[in-house]
């Protein structure tokens, strides 16, 4: 299984994070022969920019989009809206994951850092003990 993160940006998408309602997300890259692994749905607000965990889910289906500036919908399983959501902006992890990925430009796109992915399981895990 591989970790994938996308990135909410409320800005652009015209809603917050805690708006979505839904484990599922809106790309424009290809989703083909994704499914069973992780999303880590990263959402950044404000400026200076704080990071938040939002949601993490399985893939389970994807379909086309009904919002014509994506590609796909793709839905989850097994997986968890985070309400309240971790702040991540002091996690010592973070900068390199920022950073490798393009400050989240490249969309919907595979995690290579595996601090990042261990430090995201550590918040889900105390998230859920709360």
């Amino acid at each position: 299984m591989s970790d994938y993160v996308v990135y909410h940006k409320a800005e652009k998408m015209g809603y917050q994070a805690l708006d979505i309602e839904k484990l599922a997300i809106y790309t424009k890259k290809p989703t083909d022969g994704k499914a069973g692994n992780r999303i880590w749905l990263i959402a950044g607000e404000g400026s200076p920019r704080r990071y938040y965990l939002r949601a993490t889910f399985l893939i389970g289906g994807v379909e086309p989009s009904e919002k014509p500036e994506f590609k796909s919908r793709v839905t989850g399983t097994d997986g968890q809206l985070l309400d309240p959501m971790p702040l991540l902006n002091s996690e010592a992890w973070l900068p390199g994951f920022v950073e490798e990925q393009g400050r989240f430009a490249f969309g919907f796109n595979r995690i290579q850092n595996a601090a990042a992915v261990a430090g995201l399981r550590k918040l889900l895990l105390a998230s859920t003990l709360r």
